[in-house]
């Protein structure tokens, strides 16, 4: 259904060009009902794992331990960089969980995925949740960073899960 050309957009060029993608797809997947309900499951138990997990992050006080060090120079690890590797699968994910994703411009040396109140993203992308860094891993107590790990491993495999239903949605048409 879709070329290789197209696969390779949805995973390379600028975050608002994937997220353009991302919209596109969206509206494709949402307007000829190529969600069966099954699908549509799989997205509920994403969104009550991401719900887990944050709820879990926040009684660790990770929020506050990031925006702290974040606000330092140098610190944070929620960069440009990090947004150049968000591809438009992980964005059509959290457009199906209803996030609305409106980048910030301009988008410095941050991740223009960032908002008011942290990451912008519900499911967020692999990397930003395998990263712990030395001070969650030093602040947290080790019955909450195996709960947290145990979280993440949750929400990732779903995830994963998802974006491989996709992508056959995506290459073979209705199922």
């Amino acid at each position: 259904m879709y070329s290789s050309t197209r696969f390779q957009k949805w995973y390379n060029g600028s975050p608002k060009e994937k997220l353009a993608e991302a919209r596109a797809l969206f509206s494709h997947l949402t307007t000829d009902a190529r969600l069966d309900a099954p699908f549509l499951l799989k997205i509920e138990g994403l969104r009550n794992g991401c719900h887990e997990l944050s709820t879990h992050m926040n009684t660790m006080q990770l929020g506050q331990l990031c925006c702290r060090c974040g606000s330092q120079p140098g610190g944070g690890c929620c960069s440009a960089y990090m947004a150049d590797n968000t591809d438009s699968m992980q964005m059509v994910i959290n457009l199906l969980l209803g996030v609305e994703l409106s980048p910030r411009e301009p988008a410095d040396n941050d991740c223009c995925f960032l908002g008011p109140r942290g990451c912008l993203f519900m499911a967020k992308p692999i990397f930003c949740l395998n990263y712990n860094c030395t001070h969650i891993l030093t602040g947290g107590a080790p019955t909450a960073l195996v709960v947290l790990e145990q979280c993440t491993a949750s929400v990732l495999t779903l995830q994963i899960e998802i974006e491989t239903l996709l992508l056959e949605i995506l290459r073979h048409g209705d199922r």
